[in-house]
């Protein structure tokens, strides 16, 4: 009998005198979401009391929030098990009592149906329909392919233009351009007299702005932009850019011969049934939650041009249907999607990567527990520019994800604060990913022949609080492998090999109706020693396939499993052994 509780303290905080050094990835294979199993449900339970005392106290161990923040906030699963809300998992919802009390328009709770400004998270439904529309191969395309007219500032290679030429589709989706972040709403030339503040006087310089950025044609902003200055060099640095992401939107719109709004309704929000899901705001502000009033909310903000970067409405059930419809490869096939979640360049941040759009958080006790990749995007309006902000985060390896969403009634909120609480969820699947891996896989594999009298074949695996399942005992026809196995790695005393599972996320002959198999591979490592030469450097992905026998990996492990998901054996090809499950 498993303690869940005691599995996961141990799984997620001990601290090892052995470092495995696990594969990225998840370290457990698929598994079900249940809210009767006793982890999940206090967990739960724990998430919601500690949002309780938050939005009571606007205090807690992950920082303060403002108590004029009305909040939505829920948790979604590929895999929903036996969730009552479709499409959450979980859900919380606070309406601050300063709403009510600063808006001019007619107010509610707060609820999975209220419409909020994303805002920034528009980024993400551009790049989607990009690939949905174009595919990934795009990405490499430089921008001047698409958009030629941008061409013509190539042809002058001074430090204070852009080489065009070399900037790709993909880096204006990743923030890797090195262009300008903004076109002329955040120049201060033109917002006050900033000379009492030591700045030049430069009264006579206009912005090339068609009067403001709202007001540009497509040529004219590109025209325009064409003479700008670059942060940095393409490739070079990331360096936030709005004006990437309207550029994609011109390329989306010539590629599609359809506006933004027509695009991305066709190809993403009517296939998922996102049905309160808008470019620009709702006819109806009823359906949504309006802090003060329309124009110092940022409700009625409407700028030509941002339709691709900060134009869209949104809920948070259909947030939660288009995080799910992403894990599930709804829109893409699966290769696409593997492809699109994974990094595209460091930050200055040890702990965080970039993609397109995602900002990626690694957390995980690097090599004691699995690395866990959070892809996330934040939209935080800024001081002066609405007081709406919102979050979605994606954890591929174990097809889970929450979105938050806010109104504030005197600056944009901060929600990192939130998002730390939703660790209490991913701890808690990590710890039934673990029990039900153990449950399913663990156990004695044997086979022998009764016409003969040698010693059956064996295999024990087992589970611990470290990463992924192990192999205990091993024989093949009475020889003992971990010795064999330990002798291949240099390893003299075979009781210190360890011999640990991970899934590869390949499956085979996957169909429900009779069964399927599940891909593991197995690494091996002496126990006494680090990893790598006395560091806790972990370099198992170098070791993959090393050893082969008859063409087929030594560490390869396939096993089998029922049409109910049951294991009933497995095989490793390598060695010609079939197993079953006793």
């Amino acid at each position: 009998m498993i303690s869940h509780t005691a599995s996961l303290f141990l799984f997620l905080f001990s601290a090892l005198s052995f470092t495995p050094c696990p594969l990225l990835g998840p370290a457990y294979p698929p598994f079900t979401l249940n809210t009767k199993d006793q982890l999940i449900a206090s967990s739960f339970k724990n998430l919601t009391e500690s949002f309780d005392q938050l939005s009571k106290t606007h205090t807690g161990p992950n920082g303060d929030i403002s108590p004029n923040t009305s909040f939505s906030i829920v948790i979604f699963s590929t895999n929903n098990g036996d969730a009552e809300d479709e499409p959450f998992f979980w859900q919380y919802h606070y309406t601050s009592h300063a709403l009510n009390e600063s808006s001019s328009e007619d107010t509610q709770d707060v609820n999975g149906n209220t419409i909020y400004r994303i805002g920034g998270l528009t980024e993400l439904f551009t790049v989607w329909s990009l690939l949905i529309t174009q595919g990934d191969r795009i990405l490499n395309d430089p921008v001047t392919e698409h958009l030629p007219e941008l061409a013509l500032a190539s042809e002058d290679n001074r430090i204070g233009r852009v080489d065009w030429d070399h900037v790709t589709v993909g880096q204006l989706a990743s923030h890797m351009s090195g262009i300008a972040r903004d076109y002329c709403g955040h120049d201060l030339s033109s917002q006050g007299n900033f000379q009492l503040a030591g700045f030049p006087d430069i009264s006579e310089f206009v912005l090339p702005c068609c009067g403001d950025s709202s007001q540009c044609t497509t040529s004219e902003f590109i025209n325009n932009l064409a003479t700008r200055p670059p942060v940095a060099p393409a490739g070079a640095t990331p360096s936030y850019s709005n004006i990437g992401y309207q550029l994609l939107g011109y390329i989306l719109e010539r590629k599609t011969g359809l506006n933004y709004s027509e695009m991305v309704q066709r190809h993403i929000l009517d296939p998922l049934g996102m049905n309160e899901t808008t470019v620009f705001a709702p006819e109806d502000p009823s359906v949504g939650v309006i802090p003060v009033d329309m124009q110092t909310s940022g409700w009625s903000q409407r700028s030509k041009g941002s339709e691709a970067s900060t134009s869209m409405f949104s809920n948070a059930k259909d947030l939660a249907l288009a995080g799910k419809a992403i894990l599930n490869s709804t829109l893409l096939s699966t290769a696409q999607t593997r492809r699109w979640l994974k990094p595209l360049s460091h930050t200055s941040n040890t702990a965080n990567s970039l993609g397109a759009p995602w900002t990626i958080y690694s957390n995980g006790d690097y090599p004691k527990t699995p690395m866990i990749d959070v892809y996330t995007l934040l939209s935080n309006e800024g001081v002066g520019e609405g007081l709406y902000s919102s979050y979605i985060g994606l954890v591929p390896d174990y097809g889970i994800g929450y979105a938050i969403l806010s109104a504030d009634t005197k600056s944009p909120a901060d929600l990192n604060a939130h998002a730390d609480y939703t660790e209490i969820a991913l701890e808690a699947t990590l710890g039934s990913a673990l029990a039900q891996a153990a449950e399913i896989f663990g156990g004695n594999y044997t086979v022998s022949d009764n016409s003969t009298n040698i010693i059956p074949s064996t295999m024990t695996v087992l589970h611990d609080k470290l990463p992924g399942l192990y192999i205990g005992e091993f024989s093949r026809n009475g020889t003992n492998m971990r010795k064999s196995l330990a002798a291949l790695i240099g390893v003299t005393n075979s009781t210190d090999l360890s011999i640990r599972l991970y899934p590869t996320q390949r499956g085979e002959n996957d169909d429900a109706s009779s069964g399927s198999k599940q891909v593991f591979r197995a690494v091996l490592q002496d126990m006494t020693e680090f990893d790598d030469g006395n560091t806790p450097t972990c370099v198992s992905w170098m070791r993959l396939d090393v050893f082969q026998y008859g063409g087929r990996g030594v560490d390869e492990i396939v096993f089998s499993l029922d049409a109910q998901g049951k294991v009933v054996g497995v095989d490793i090809p390598a060695l010609e052994l079939t197993l079953q499950k006793e």
